[in-house]
């Protein structure tokens, strides 16, 4: 009689991290991949078991993280919500370039927004700073979609949404516009209290270099409806000087493992000898 065997949380940790780990890893020497295609719901479903600490309520399926959300948006470039594209590159010159580099106010890395859907960021920490980023970005695309579902009902749009659409209208405008009515709607969109939506605005507001809840939540929002219903989709790319750079860390690291076992085996580890003669004696 065969046993079932449940894991632990443990165990279903692990196995999540090892999914993200080797999911970011292929889609790094991949070069591309949609956040919301196969590639991005690999990430996504490994994220949603992992359920990271940082990232709070991930897991619910209409509730938004309002603490991760601003937790991510210090660490990201001011205005990325509103950008499709996002491409991580390497130092690649940009800093002698006419774009003003947008830094976030917790960690410190030189972003470029190249267009009106284009950000770059500058990955300069190793692999570390790749999958760091690569988090932030999906927990980022998790909770668009949560806006999104709470947003729209087939192709009718709920009146918070319409509501929001019009506020933000009027902030384009310089316009005056009724603030607790604006937390009246987000709460619905968010799936929280109007306290909570009130509390967090205001940490969002003392917040450097972070735009406004009202605008994160209808940039979110509008760019996961468009993918839905207009089918543009978000990308995120890896530039080539990244790939080969960290690339090529990834072989030498494997290299010099292989040179270190080789070593061991034939006991040459913590022996002194000429360079020449440990290479002869390697390759035999």
């Amino acid at each position: 009689m065969s046993q079932h065997y449940e894991l632990s949380n443990a165990q279903i940790s692990r196995q999540a991290i090892q999914r993200l780990y080797i999911t970011m890893k292929h889609l790094f020497f991949r070069g591309h991949y949609k956040p919301m295609g196969m590639s991005g719901e690999a990430m996504i479903k490994a994220m949603l078991d992992l359920r990271p600490e940082i990232y709070g309520s991930i897991a619910d399926n209409h509730m938004v993280e309002l603490n991760g959300l601003l937790y991510i948006f210090q660490r990201l470039p001011k205005g990325i919500e509103e950008c499709r594209f996002i491409d991580l590159i390497s130092r690649e010159g940009y800093e002698k370039s006419k774009f003003r580099p947008i830094i976030p106010s917790k960690r410190r890395r030189n972003c470029y927004r190249t267009g009106e859907s284009e950000m770059k960021i500058e990955m300069t920490r190793g692999r570390s700073d790749i999958y760091d980023i690569l988090t932030h970005l999906t927990f980022m695309y998790i909770e668009a979609e949560k806006i999104r579902r709470n947003a729209i009902f087939g192709t009718k749009k709920h009146r918070a949404w319409i509501h929001l659409e019009e506020l933000i209208e009027r902030i384009d405008n310089g316009d005056e516009y009724e603030v607790e009515e604006g937390y009246a709607s987000l709460a619905t969109l968010l799936g929280r209290t109007f306290e909570e939506v009130r509390d967090v605005n205001e940490k969002f507001a003392r917040s450097n270099e972070v735009n406004s809840l009202f605008h994160i939540t209808y940039w979110l929002a509008r760019l996961s409806i468009e993918e839905f219903s207009l089918k543009k989709s978000r990308e995120i790319n890896f530039s080539t000087n990244l790939q080969a750079r960290l690339g090529s860390h990834e072989f030498g690291e494997m290299w010099a493992n292989n040179i270190k076992s080789s070593l061991y085996k034939k006991n040459l580890l913590h022996r002194p000898s000429t360079s020449s003669a440990v290479i002869a004696q390697c390759d035999e």
